[in-house]
């Protein structure tokens, strides 16, 4: 092998005097410096290289705390080598030097994150929402309600009978989901909308009850909201919101951390929109319901075909609405519409 040898300056660990020194490696890979008052002699497999940073200086640290520092980064690196450590920087060492490699790193970088957040968050939300407990998965809906009415929603203003005939409509729905904790508020105030919460809480406003021309659109609207339910929605779009540490904890099951969501959901719900991805689970939801009920598919394309002309009449005069937290598409209309 052959020998190795450059210009440092010697630290002994003690003072901050530096000390003009050589640096020699032999073939036996031991280190010398040269220049001391005494020899100092060490295994090359005893001594710490740092890593290359760019053209920064180099240290060389001794066992005893002591180190020599070097601006001769090929000589650092060829240490590095002869100790069988040095491939990576190097590789790191050639990115850095070469600005399309570095280009190529970044957009790799920015590609990763993307796709994290487009596709990996939505999907660890999904797993971890459907393995969080019921008793947990409910509970941490419970107070957002309280939190909506002292912020968007006033108090519905539905006569005593109509709101009795569409909660026994409802409950009659819920009777076939008994693992479902399924309950109906009405409220009034953010325009025709109707939204449900984490804990099986489905609001449903006095403007939609208004708007709807065939009781049967309503049911069908119930039907969807209770699909977000089944689906854990509410849930999955406060975890998706949160942070990568939240998502870690929830799927650990650190039910104490799970419990923050709780006071993020009313900005969840005021803010954020429901996927595509939910959208079509609660809309199969409610088509499977409404077959299997005996009721025309083409309620749901009614009601939402109001809603839209609803929503552009209103424009933004509503903070809440429901084509706003549930976007319609007209391949979602035509859907309900071509079933029989």
């Amino acid at each position: 092998m052959t020998e190795i040898e450059f210009s440092a300056k010697y630290y002994d660990g003690e003072s901050s005097r530096g000390i003009d020194v050589r640096v020699r490696l032999d073939a036996a890979n031991m280190v010398h410096v040269i220049g001391l008052d005494a020899p100092l002699e060490v295994p090359l497999a005893n001594v710490r290289v740092a890593p290359r940073l760019g053209n920064t200086v180099r240290s060389i640290a001794f066992p005893d705390g002591a180190k020599c520092e070097t601006e001769d980064n090929d000589a650092a690196d060829a240490l590095l080598r002869r100790s069988g450590t040095g491939r990576f920087g190097d590789l790191l060492h050639r990115i850095e030097s070469r600005s399309r490699y570095a280009l190529a790193a970044a957009l790799g970088l920015a590609a990763f994150v993307v796709v994290g957040v487009v596709w990996g968050i939505p999907i660890a939300a999904k797993v971890i929402a459907h393995t969080i407990p019921d008793e947990a998965a409910y509970d941490i809906g419970r107070g957002t309600l309280a939190t909506l009415d002292k912020t968007l929603l006033d108090p519905s203003e539905l006569p005593e009978e109509r709101r009795r005939e569409l909660e026994a409509t409802f409950n009659g729905m819920a009777n076939r989901y008994p693992d479902l904790p399924l309950t109906l508020v009405f409220r009034r105030g953010v325009g025709p909308n109707a939204f449900a919460l984490p804990d099986g809480t489905v609001i449903v406003t006095d403007e939609l009850v208004e708007l709807a021309t065939d009781d049967r659109q309503i049911l069908a609207v119930l039907a969807h909201e209770i699909g977000h339910v089944h689906h854990r929605h509410g849930l999955r779009m406060a975890l998706e919101s949160s942070s990568i540490a939240l998502l870690v904890s929830a799927y650990f099951g650190d039910i104490a951390q799970i419990t923050t969501l709780s006071a993020s959901l009313p900005g969840v719900y005021a803010n954020a929109h429901y996927s595509r991805d939910h959208e079509t689970e609660a809309d199969t939801f409610a088509l499977e319901y409404l077959k299997g009920a005996g009721v025309a598919p083409h309620h749901f394309a009614d009601i939402l075909r109001a809603l839209s002309e609803a929503a552009g009449n209103a424009a933004e005069r509503t903070p809440l609405r429901y084509l706003a937290s549930h976007p319609p598409t007209e391949d979602r209309v035509r859907r309900f519409d071509s079933e029989k």
